[in-house]
């Protein structure tokens, strides 16, 4: 059987369903019979041809080549399909086209057969789409190394590019010349012994020497996303541009800190995890806090079990009364379908000023997301628009759930942003989420294929990650996988560009 996305045929309009493909014709079958076709029309698959050179041009173009058959000889077989009889066409064919586009299919399925059954996943790659798969066995030798070469400037930049980073993934947990899988990861707490002496920090004052950039700005709101307890606990232990001066430090990204603005706003809460959500006491502290700063806060809520509807309720009327005893609202970014249920319930029995308005997350606004895309498809044009481009989509949830704003990632290529208020996140983007933790498997079962649900986590993420081959720019964080957007990296105080782009928000987690 010949997979579809490779050839398909077409008698006199009615789409037919290839079985069997040679040089000299090919074989398909009906349920009903046809007793005269006139003309065939075969799409045999091209594309492979630009796959390897990374020809953009023609990944980009049509990757079909259409032929047409008017010449032909035809015979029919009849066969007992389970008590229906099917019809077998098989049909002869001496057109040259149609032997050459046959003929350099065949080669190439059979080739890409062998390479499936004989090679390892990256060794296919490379072969078939020009994958460095060679890259794959280079590693950064931490995630503090690795952050500093996405962040850093300079000859330090320079010298871990030159740097033999070794050959080991810490995220696969299988025997290697390293030595047990603790020594092949990360370990996060050292990151403010090596990155956050205070000398080193950015000044308060360099934060007060931007004022020339408030009208730049002026339009464009910045925050920064407090996702798990270290953060959490640093910033209630800390004046918040002492706080912003240790975050773009001990991420590496001292430069990028003096090009941005101290944050409006503060995210807090794991889109991804939902242990990762603060307590209730620690929430109500930060909020204090914030609101003593003169910082607009939105709560981040992670996806819904069953067991957390109630909690949660209890929560949403615990935020209501807060807001209301203080005249304020909050944000509540939802990524799951059941709190913006849960919202909108509670939104139509009560006659009061809405004070929790609902944003739409990252987990609900879809679409397609993978930093090796360019070698799988080339062309990412197609993926510029998702639902929310479709006005009728926005709306029923600004009717249904109040919806006015929506969370965006940066995810690699570039985006048309629809009409209303877009907040996008940079400069990660989130590519796979599981509840059954594969970072919780690996530390607690050995291997992270024995996934289980974690119940009461210990923490394992507050020191530990995955690191991936360099190249890809990606790491597994928490419970997810995050890719790094280079170009929001430098492109990240380019304000015009993000009001060109119908941006009011920009959310900054350097993870």
């Amino acid at each position: 059987m010949i997979p579809f996305g490779l050839v398909a045929g077409f008698a006199d309009g009615q789409e037919i369903r290839i079985t069997e493909l040679a040089e000299h014709g090919f074989c398909f079958r009906t349920l009903d019979e046809i007793r005269e076709v006139k003309r065939f029309r075969i799409c045999f698959y091209d594309g492979f041809n630009g796959m390897k050179t990374g020809d953009q041009e023609k990944k980009s173009s049509d990757p079909y080549t259409e032929v047409e058959i008017h010449s032909f000889e035809m015979e029919v077989r009849v066969e007992d399909g389970l008590g229906i009889p099917v019809y077998e066409y098989s049909v002869f064919v001496e057109q040259e086209k149609y032997r050459e586009c046959a003929g350099k299919l065949i080669l190439w399925y059979d080739r890409f057969v062998r390479l499936k059954l004989e090679c390892e996943d990256g060794e296919l790659a490379m072969a078939l789409t020009g994958y460095p798969a060679k890259k794959d066995e280079q590693f950064a030798e931490n995630f503090i190394e690795q952050k500093k070469e996405w962040f850093g400037e300079g000859e330090d930049r320079v010298r871990l590019e030159k740097r033999n980073t070794g050959s080991y993934c810490c995220g696969d947990f299988t025997e290697s010349k390293r030595n047990d899988f603790e020594d092949r990861m990360t370990v996060e707490k050292r990151i403010e012994n090596q990155s956050g002496i205070r000398e080193t920090c950015i000044a308060a004052g360099d934060f007060e020497r931007k004022g020339h950039k408030e009208t730049a700005w002026k339009n464009i709101e910045v925050a920064v996303e407090l996702d798990c307890p270290e953060l959490y606990e640093r910033y209630l232990s800390m004046k918040f541009r002492d706080f912003m001066d240790w975050y773009w430090n001990v991420n590496g990204a001292k430069e990028l800190g003096k090009r941005m603005p101290v944050p409006d706003r503060i995210y807090v809460g794991n889109a991804f995890c939902h242990l990762l959500f603060p307590e209730k006491r620690q929430l109500f502290e930060i909020f204090k806090k914030a609101e003593s700063e003169g910082l607009a806060v939105t709560v981040t809520f992670s996806y819904l079990r069953e067991f957390m509807l109630k909690p949660v309720e209890k929560l949403l009327d615990e935020l209501e009364e807060w807001c209301r005893n203080r005249e304020t609202f909050l944000e509540i970014a939802a990524n799951d379908w059941g709190l913006l249920e849960l919202l909108r319930e509670r939104k139509e029995w009560k006659e009061e000023k809405e004070v929790l308005v609902p944003c739409m997350g990252i987990l609900l606004n879809k679409r397609k997301k993978d930093p090796r895309m360019g070698y799988k498809q080339g062309e990412t044009g197609y993926f510029r628009e998702n639902s929310l481009n479709a006005e009728f989509y926005r709306t029923y949830l600004r009717d249904t759930f109040g919806i006015r704003r929506y969370e965006w990632e940066s995810c690699g290529y570039r985006q048309q942003f629809p009409e209303g208020k877009n907040s996008i996140h940079v400069p990660f983007y989130q590519t796979n989420t599981s509840q059954y933790c594969t970072l919780y498997a690996a530390c607690k079962n050995g291997e992270r294929g024995k996934q289980e649900l974690p119940e009461s986590c210990p923490g394992y993420c507050r020191e530990k990650v995955f690191l991936y081959p360099k190249h890809l720019k990606m790491v597994g964080r928490y419970n997810s996988l995050f890719a790094l957007d280079e170009s929001t990296v430098s492109g990240m105080e380019d304000t015009e560009g993000w009001k060109e782009k119908r941006i009011d928000r920009i959310v900054v987690n350097l993870l």
